[in-house]
C-alpha cells in the first residue's frame, strides 16, 4: 500500500509537470500573393475572446508566442484593417500553425514603399511616414528626431518642409498649443522611444484645418493586445552646460479599454551668444558703427504629461479622451550685453553694458473629447470632437543700462522693469460624416466652428529716453477675438492603379483687436476657399507619379498681434502689429518615383502676405527694432531628388538634394520702398543606418546636412553644415537599450545673416550650443513583447499661440 501510494504520488506529480508545461507556437504571415508582411500583428486569444498574448511578425512575416500553457485557444493575425481568419487550436505541444492569409485587396494602402528595414521612408498620396522604431534614433528626443527626419528642415530652431514654415506640430492628430519658441522646449523633453512614427503631412485633406502651413503629425505608440508594459527613460546632454530629461511612459489596455500616460521632466542650462553690428546712417552716409556683444544663459525646469484614454462600450462606439500638458514654473534668463560705439574711422566715441535678468513661466493644458460611431457595417460612420485650450504665460524682467564715454568713465544709467502677460483661451466643435460609396471610393463632409480669446498684457516702468521714435508701452491691455466657421467636402477614388483624393473647404473668420491704452481697434471679416487635390498613379511594380495642389491660410500668432513697443535691452526693441493680415499659399508638385529608390519632384509655390519677424534698424533713434510685418509675395521653384535604399543587409542609405530659386518681395519699414531679393539656393541631407551584429541589437546613424545661402525676409542667411553620429545596443533581451551620440561634431550649425539694402546695414552672428555629446538609457518592464500602433486625431489654431 505505501509503494503504491508513492507510485500515485510519482504519477500525479508527472501529470501535473506535463500539463504545467510551457509551448510555443510558431507561424507565417503572409498576403494572398503569398509575400511576407512585416510587423503584422498576432493575437492568440482564449475560446470566450480574451486576449492571451500577442507578439508582432519579423522582416521574414515569421512570429513565435512563447510560454503558452495546453488549452483551447483560437489564434489570429492582423495588418491595418485586414484580418485574417480566426484558427481554432488545441494547444497540447509546440505547435507550428503554418501560414496565415491576410486579404487586403478591399484594404489596398494608399502608398508606395520605399524600404521596410527601419527607420522605413512610407510615401503616400498626400503625405510620408517615417518609421523610427528600432533605429539608433529611439533613444534621442522628439526634437532630435524631426532634424532627421526626411524632408524636414530645422534652420535657428525654424522647422520647414518643401521650403515653406509655419509648420503646424500634432501629436497623435491633435495641435500642439504653444508658440513656435516653445516648441522646442516640448519636444527636446519628450522621448522619441515612445514615438512609433513621424507622419509628415504634405498635402492636408481638407477634412484638417485650413490653417497653417503644412502638418508634422507625431505618431505615439499604443497596445493593441491586453496588458500592461512601461518604461522609464534619462537623457543627458553635456555642451557648454548640461541638460538633462528623466521621464517615464505606461501603457494599459483592457477588453474594452485603452489607456496610456507619459510623463517627462527636463532640466536645462543653455548658453547662446548673439554679435550685432549695425552701421548707422546720418543723411545717407554711415555716421557710426555699434557693435554688440550679447551672452545669453538660460536655465529651465519643465514637466510634460500626456494621457490617451479610449473606451469602447460596443462595436459601434467608441469614446476617448485626451490631455496634452507643458509645464514650465522656473524659467531664468540672464542676458550680459557689451555695445561700442564708434565713428567712420574705427575711433571708439562712446560704449554701454546692459544687464537683463528675467523670469518666465508657462502653463499650456488641453484637452479633447472624442465620440465615434459605426453606422452601419460598410464604413458608414459619425464622429464628433470638441477641444479646449488654456495657455498662460508671464515674463518679468529687470534691465539696467551703464553709459560710459569714449574713456570708460560712468556717464549715465537707465534702469527699468518690464513684466508681460498672455493668456489665451481656445475653443472648437467639430463633426466629421464618412460615407463609402462602393468599394471604392468614399465620401467625408463636416462642420467645424472655433473661437479665441487672447488677453496680453504690458507694465514698462522706469524708463527715462529723450530718442525720437522711442515710446514704450508703459502699461497696456489688447484683447484679440477670433471666430472660425468652417464646412468641407471631400472624396477618395481607389482603382487598381490609381489613388485620388479630392476636397473644397471654406472657412468665414471674424476678428476684433481691442488696445485699452489707445482708441485703436481693428475688425475684420473673410470668407476663403481651400481646394486640395491628390492624385498616385502606379502603372506597375517599378514606377508611380505622385501629383498634390492645396491652397491654404496662415494667420498671424496671436501675441504678433499686440501693438505693443517694449524693450529687451536699451537699444532692442520688439513691436507687435494689429494691422498684420492674413497669408495664403498656393502649391503645386509633380513627383515621379522609380524602383521604390528613386524620387523626382518639381515644385512651385507662391505665398502671399507671408509674415515674419523682421529686423530693421532706426537711424534717428540707433535702434534695432524687430517688427512683425507682411511680405508682398513669397516665391519658390525648384526640384528634389530623393535616394533610399537598403543597400545590404545592414546598411540603408537616404539621400536628399534639392535645388530651387527663392524670391522675396518686402517693403522698407520707413519709406515703403519695395525691394526683392532673389537667389538660386538648395540643400543636401545624407543618412546612412546600420544594423550590426547577429542578434540585430547594434544600431548606427551617420548624419550630414548642408543648406547653401539663402534669404529670409530682408536677410540673407550664410551656409550651415552640420554632421552627427549616434548609436544605440539594445541589451538584457532588447528590455533595455543605451545610446550615445556626438551632434554638430565640427560646430559648423549656427547662422550669420546680413541686411543691406537702402539704409539698412547690419548683421547678425548667432551662435548656439550645437555641438553636444549625448547619452541615454531606458529600460522597459510589464509585458515588453506587446507591440505597439498609434491613434490619429486632429485639432486646429493652436500654433498661433
Amino acid at each position: 500500500m505505501k509503494r503504491d501510494f508513492y507510485l500515485l504520488s510519482i504519477f500525479v506529480l508527472l501529470v501535473s509537470l506535463t500539463s504545467a508545461q510551457d509551448y510555443k507556437i510558431s507561424g507565417i504571415v503572409l498576403d494572398t500573393e503569398g509575400n511576407a508582411l512585416v510587423y503584422a500583428n498576432v493575437v492568440l486569444e482564449s475560446n470566450d475572446g480574451n486576449p492571451i498574448k500577442g507578439t508582432a511578425t519579423d522582416e521574414n512575416g515569421q512570429f513565435l508566442l512563447e510560454g503558452i500553457v495546453s488549452g483551447d485557444y483560437r489564434l489570429y493575425a492582423s495588418y491595418i484593417k485586414s484580418t485574417s481568419e480566426v484558427r481554432a487550436l488545441s494547444v497540447k505541444s509546440d505547435t507550428d500553425v503554418g501560414n496565415l492569409l491576410i486579404n487586403q485587396n478591399t484594404q489596398e494602402l494608399e502608398e508606395v514603399v520605399v524600404t521596410y528595414e527601419k527607420p522605413t521612408l512610407v510615401q503616400k498620396a498626400d503625405r510620408y511616414v517615417f518609421n523610427i522604431e528600432n533605429s539608433a534614433l529611439a533613444d534621442s528626443d522628439i526634437w532630435d528626431v524631426l532634424k532627421n527626419t526626411p524632408g524636414v528642415v530645422i534652420i535657428n530652431d525654424k522647422i520647414t518642409v518643401q521650403n515653406t514654415g509655419n509648420i503646424s506640430v500634432l501629436i497623435n492628430g491633435r495641435r500642439v498649443n504653444i508658440p513656435e519658441s516653445d516648441i522646442i522646449n516640448l519636444l527636446s523633453g519628450s522621448s522619441a522611444s515612445n514615438v512609433e512614427a513621424i507622419e509628415v503631412i504634405t498635402n492636408p485633406p481638407a477634412k484638417y484645418s485650413a490653417e497653417g502651413g503644412l502638418l508634422i503629425d507625431i505618431k505615439m505608440k499604443k497596445n493593441i493586445i491586453a496588458g500592461y508594459n512601461g518604461s522609464i527613460y534619462n537623457r543627458y546632454s553635456q555642451g557648454v552646460f548640461p541638460k538633462h530629461t528623466l521621464g517615464t511612459d505606461h501603457f494599459f489596455k483592457g477588453k474594452r479599454t485603452d489607456f496610456s500616460v507619459n510623463y517627462s521632466f527636463r532640466k536645462n542650462k543653455n548658453l547662446r551668444r548673439y554679435t550685432d553690428i549695425t552701421n548707422f546712417f546720418e543723411g545717407n552716409s554711415v555716421d557710426e558703427t555699434w557693435q554688440a556683444e550679447q551672452q545669453n544663459i538660460s536655465r529651465t525646469e519643465q514637466h510634460n504629461v500626456n494621457l490617451f484614454f479610449d473606451y469602447q462600450p460596443n462595436d459601434k462606439n467608441t469614446l476617448s479622451f485626451s490631455s496634452i500638458n507643458s509645464l514650465r514654473p522656473f524659467g531664468d534668463t540672464f542676458l550680459n550685453s557689451e555695445t561700442q560705439i564708434t565713428d567712420i574711422q574705427g575711433q571708439p566715441n562712446a560704449s554701454f553694458n546692459t544687464i537683463n535678468n528675467s523670469d518666465a513661466n508657462y502653463y499650456n493644458t488641453s484637452y479633447y473629447l472624442d465620440w465615434k460611431h459605426e453606422i452601419d457595417e460598410d464604413g458608414q460612420q459619425l464622429a464628433f470632437n470638441t477641444h479646449y485650450t488654456f495657455y498662460n504665460y508671464g515674463r518679468e524682467q529687470d534691465i539696467a543700462t551703464d553709459f560710459f564715454d569714449n574713456d570708460r568713465n560712468l556717464a549715465g544709467e537707465n534702469d527699468f522693469v518690464t513684466q508681460s502677460d498672455q493668456r489665451t483661451n481656445l475653443f472648437s466643435l467639430q463633426l466629421d460624416y464618412t460615407k463609402p460609396l462602393g468599394k471604392t471610393t468614399t465620401f467625408e463632409t463636416g462642420l467645424r466652428y472655433a473661437t479665441i480669446n487672447s488677453d496680453n498684457a504690458i507694465e514698462q516702468l522706469g524708463f527715462t529716453s529723450d530718442q525720437p521714435g522711442v515710446s514704450p508701452t508703459e502699461i497696456g491691455n489688447f484683447v484679440y477675438d477670433e471666430r472660425i466657421s468652417a464646412g468641407y467636402l471631400s472624396m477618395d477614388h481607389s482603382l487598381e492603379q490609381w489613388k485620388l483624393k479630392a476636397g473644397l473647404r471654406t472657412e468665414y473668420t471674424e476678428t476684433v483687436g481691442d488696445l485699452d491704452a489707445g482708441t485703436n481697434r481693428t475688425k475684420n471679416s473673410y470668407l476663403e476657399f481651400f481646394p486640395s487635390f491628390s492624385a498616385l498613379y502606379t502603372p506597375n511594380k517599378k514606377n508611380s507619379f505622385k501629383l498634390n495642389y492645396y491652397r491654404r491660410i496662415s494667420r498671424p500668432r496671436y501675441d504678433w498681434l499686440n501693438p505693443f513697443q517694449y524693450f529687451q535691452s536699451n537699444n532692442t526693441t520688439v513691436e507687435g502689429n494689429p494691422d498684420l493680415i492674413p497669408s495664403t499659399r498656393n502649391s503645386i508638385s509633380l513627383a515621379y518615383t522609380y524602383d521604390k529608390t528613386y524620387t523626382f519632384t518639381a515644385f512651385y509655390y507662391r505665398r502671399k502676405n507671408e509674415f515674419l519677424q523682421q529686423v530693421f534698424q532706426d537711424n534717428e533713434a540707433n535702434l534695432l527694432r524687430f517688427i512683425a510685418t507682411n511680405l508682398d509675395s513669397n516665391r519658390n521653384y525648384g526640384a528634389d531628388i530623393v535616394f533610399n535604399k537598403k543597400l545590404t543587409s545592414y546598411w540603408s542609405s537616404y539621400a536628399l538634394l534639392s535645388y530651387f530659386n527663392r524670391e522675396n518681395t518686402f517693403r522698407d519699414f520707413d519709406t515703403g520702398e519695395l525691394f526683392v531679393n532673389s537667389i538660386w539656393s538648395g540643400l543636401l541631407r545624407l543618412r546612412n543606418s546600420f544594423t550590426l551584429l547577429e542578434d540585430k541589437s547594434f544600431f548606427a546613424d551617420v548624419n550630414y546636412s548642408y543648406y547653401a545661402p539663402t534669404f529670409q525676409g530682408n536677410a540673407r542667411q550664410d551656409e550651415v553644415s552640420t554632421l552627427g553620429l549616434a548609436f544605440r545596443k539594445t541589451l538584457w533581451d532588447k528590455n533595455a537599450s543605451v545610446s550615445l551620440a556626438v551632434e554638430d561634431i565640427f560646430n559648423g550649425g549656427n547662422y550669420f545673416y546680413t541686411r543691406r539694402f537702402a539704409n539698412q546695414n547690419n548683421t547678425t552672428s548667432s551662435r548656439r550650443e550645437t555641438r553636444l555629446f549625448v547619452f541615454g538609457f531606458r529600460y522597459k518592464f510589464g509585458d515588453t513583447r506587446i507591440k505597439d500602433n498609434y491613434k490619429r486625431k486632429r485639432v486646429d489654431e493652436r500654433s498661433r499661440i
